[in-house]
Formats: C-alpha cells, structure tokens, sequence
C-alpha cells in the first residue's frame, strides 16, 4: 500500500477534543499538508475517541467546526463519575488473572456487562447527537471495538454491514462505564481494551501518524508499546503525545464534559507548533 494512514487513539471527552484541536492547529500553520493527512487517500483508523473524530473526518466535517462545537457550553455529553485508581485496578487485575490476550479482555467484557451504568438508550443519544446524520461513505474508515464476550477485537467498516453510530457507539463502550452495544447477536465493549491507539492495525501503511491524547509514558507505563510501534516497520511513522499543558487540561476525569474547552485549546496550540514537523514528516 502506498497511501497513508491516521490513526486516532482513545482518551474520553478531552481525547476527541485535543484531536480536533491538534489537527486545527496544524491546519493553521500548514493547511495544504493538513488536507493531505486528514482527506483521501489516507486511511482513517479509530479507536473510541478517536473513533468520534475519524468519523467526520471521513465525512468530510471541517475541522474548525468541529473545534467550536467543543467550545460549546451546552451539550449532550453526559457527567460520570469514574473512579480510574479503582478502574485501572480491575482491568489490571483482570489481565494479570489470564492465560491470552483474547482471555483478558473477554474478563474485562465480563466487568462491563456485570457493572451498572446509565441506560443504554440515554448513551445512543449522546453518541448520535455527535455524529448527526452521518453515514459510511467510500473512505477507508477503520473502527475497533471488541467482543465482550469472547474478547475477541474486531474493525467496523463500511463492508460490515453495521450502522456508523453502532461502530463508533461501540467502539467508544469504556468498560464498566458505559453500556456494553449488543449488534446482531453480539455484545461488544471498548477497542481501547486491545490497545489505546490499535497502531498496529496500520501496518502496510505509509506513512502513518498516530495521535495519543496521553503522555508518552505514564505509571502504568507505554502508552503504546514498542512492539506496537515495530510492527509498521518498514513504514515512516510520527507518534504526537499530549504535552504538559494538555495533560493538565485534561484534569483527573477525561470524561467530565468540562474538560472539552480546555483540552481542544491545549491540543490546537499544540498542533500549531508541531504542524511544520508534521508536515515535512508526512512529505517525506
């Protein structure tokens, strides 16, 4: 393959407002390379979040409308409370307790279906109320999510014959904080429980820039693995991480809807002053 690829990683509320930001502000500086890293060919490839994010990218959503609206004081987006020590916790110990990767996170699909969130129908809304009347089109749009009960990952694309909302609805189902999406006989979660970014999923691909609403490292360590990184080999990739400022927007809960303003604003300085790397990066 010689076209490109985008891969969006996961990372709650301020992850799809610090990607919107980030490609706005290398937008900004370098707009002929932007359109070339976000338009076709390049594939577009979406895990939660960053699911949200390629979803309109691939519609062809400008980017500076969908910064403002993360700028918007009223919103669909629904307040949880999530305790992520506790979080962190379970999914660890979930891991640490199998004997595959496909048995951890099949435990990890079973916390989420065991755990009580909001009504399924309330989380619909709010997914639908981001994407509007989207729909699959001809771009090559890659949406991971997982089964909850095999633990099994997958892509939605427009050959799955799943709606967009459903993909991106399941793809962004954070385990034990949002109801896991029942499709066509069967119940999937989250594809940040594979990886946060599902890199890997661009191999073939050149080149491929990934973007981490995260810092490179964190307590739990990586935020994407060496070997995760190594399987685009032979492929020029760019890995762009949360900075400092970023990660302070984000605050401790990257779900509470109050994060989207500072963290999109964090992300657009962000992209503004990385966007002539970027685009020598993406020109080769």
């Amino acid at each position: 393959m010689t076209n490109g690829a985008l891969v969006l990683a996961g990372g709650g509320l301020s992850g799809i407002a610090w990607e919107t930001g980030l490609l706005l502000g290398i937008q900004d500086v370098e707009p002929e390379a932007a359109a070339r890293i976000i338009g076709a060919p390049t594939t577009l490839i979406g895990t939660s979040a960053g699911s949200n994010v390629a979803a309109h990218l691939a519609a062809g959503t400008p980017l500076q409308r969908l910064f403002d609206r993360q700028l918007e004081e009223k919103t669909a987006e629904v307040y949880v409370e999530v305790d992520f020590v506790s979080f962190m916790a379970s999914m660890a110990e979930a891991q640490a307790e199998a004997n595959s990767a496909d048995d951890a996170r099949r435990r990890i699909g079973t916390i989420a279906m065991n755990t009580e969130t909001i009504d399924r129908a309330i989380r619909r809304g709010v997914i639908e109320s981001r994407l509007g009347d989207l729909e699959w089109n001809n771009r090559d749009l890659r949406i991971t999510a997982v089964d909850a009960d095999t633990g099994v990952p997958l892509i939605f694309d427009r050959d799955s014959g799943v709606s967009l909302v459903d993909a991106v609805e399941a793809s962004s189902a954070v385990p034990g904080v949002w109801p896991v999406v029942p499709i066509a006989g069967h119940r999937y979660i989250d594809g940040g429980v594979r990886t946060m970014a599902n890199a890997d999923l661009a191999a073939g691909f050149d080149p491929v820039l990934v973007l981490i609403p995260q810092a490179e490292r964190t307590p739990a360590g990586a935020s994407i693995s060496p070997a995760e990184l190594e399987a685009l080999a032979p492929s020029r990739v760019h890995v762009v991480y949360a900075d400092d400022v970023s990660l302070a927007a984000f605050g401790a809960n990257p779900l509470d809807p109050g994060v989207r303003r500072p963290s999109a604003l964090a992300g657009r300085t962000l992209g503004q002053s990385i966007a002539a790397e970027v685009a020598a990066f993406w020109r080769g």
